[in-house]
């Protein structure tokens, strides 16, 4: 928060900086206790209009930790509805909360559309490190709906500044993480590859098996991309010796597929029954069906294009269009191959975007 705002008195002031630094933190129950302070000074009536609109504002975020998101985006558009009289400062913090709360909400579009406005307001916040996480944010919502370009762009400016200052390493490493992804996926490996062992030599990698384990992750995906799968199955495994890794199901999806592709018929179904396990005790329908694909094109073929045509009815009725994008490419190369252009063009339509002639966009989950 910029440290030169003007507020009623200097036990508020200090007061929201706390209470927005804890947030950032993610210390709910300090934050919480902050939250009361803040609340019983503002009940005080002391407060001049700037410092209330900019405590809704914080509360607003405090929502978004606590993912009361509903609550969130009343105390937003109670602001919004002080738009002529907001100062920058406000609207800077008004379009990041917005964009973190529609992000929040799977509305990622809109949310880019409030990060790009927060931009125009950079100037007047002074906190470096409030620009990085800011840069940090905007690279994490373009990468996540394929931008990639740009993400690398942000991922790089949040790096610069996290790099300067060595207490948030565990930032810096996360970005690394993140722009090593955006080179993966514009095929610049060498590029990622250099990110991604540097984030395995920060010192908080070797302090935390679970940001092991996402760098091991990436790496494993990198060298699938490039072929060399050996390499890639070493660092999955690395990935999957804890299966409360966030990504557990995705790295175990990744070795699966390229044991199916190297003939590993058995290693194969071993990793698909282990997914079910897992899937039993953590629900996930997205990775049920994409284990259910896999396993059905290598090792259930009478079933393959059932299947395939359930993973399809389901991304579809989701709205999740990179799946549904696909997928139906998966079946409409099937009915091309069997000539059966009359079903090859609806799929090849779903693939390209299509549906009811309107052109789909897609993000990656």
């Amino acid at each position: 928060m910029r440290s030169d705002v003007t507020f009623n008195s200097e036990e508020l002031r200090e007061l929201l900086n706390l209470w927005y630094m804890n947030i950032k933190l993610k210390k709910v129950q300090a934050a919480e206790k902050l939250k009361t302070e803040v609340s019983e000074q503002l009940a005080k009536g002391e407060a001049n209009d700037d410092v209330v609109k900019l405590a809704l504002l914080i509360h607003s975020r405090h929502h978004i930790l606590c993912k009361n998101y509903s609550e969130a985006e009343k105390l937003i558009s109670q602001v919004e509805g002080f738009s002529p009289y907001l100062k920058e400062e406000h609207l800077y913090y008004l379009h990041l909360f917005k964009g973190m709360y529609l992000y929040s909400t799977k509305d990622y579009y809109n949310a880019i559309e409030e990060y790009g406005e927060v931009e125009s307001y950079l100037g007047y916040i002074q906190d470096e490190i409030e620009k990085a996480e800011f840069f940090d944010l905007f690279a994490s919502a373009l990468y996540y709906l394929d931008y990639t370009n740009r993400s690398a762009i942000y991922a790089e400016k949040a790096i610069y500044i996290y790099q300067l200052y060595p207490a948030y390493e565990k930032k810096l490493t996360r970005a690394k993480n993140l722009i090593a992804l955006n080179y993966i996926d514009m095929a610049e490996y060498d590029l990622a590859e250099e990110y991604l062992h540097s984030a395995l030599q920060d010192t908080n990698t070797k302090q935390s098996v679970m940001v092991q384990a996402s760098i091991y992750h990436n790496l494993g995906l990198l060298y699938e991309k490039k072929g060399l799968y050996s390499a890639a199955k070493r660092y999955l495994e690395l990935a999957l010796k804890d299966d409360s890794f966030d990504d557990y199901l995705s790295a175990l999806y990744l070795l699966a597929k390229i044991c199916f592709a190297e003939g590993e018929l058995g290693r194969g179904k071993e990793l698909y029954e282990n997914a079910m396990k897992k899937l039993t005790r953590q629900e996930d329908e997205d990775f049920y069906w994409h284990f259910e694909v896999l396993y059905a094109s290598n090792a259930n073929e009478k079933n393959y294009i059932t299947i395939l045509g359930k993973a399809i009815d389901y991304f579809e009725k989701q709205n999740r269009i990179f799946e549904l994008q696909r997928y139906a490419d998966e079946m409409a190369t099937y009915y091309s191959n069997v000539k059966n252009f009359e079903k090859a063009n609806h799929y090849y339509r779903l693939a390209l975007g299509y549906q009811s002639n309107i052109v789909m966009f897609h993000s990656r989950r």
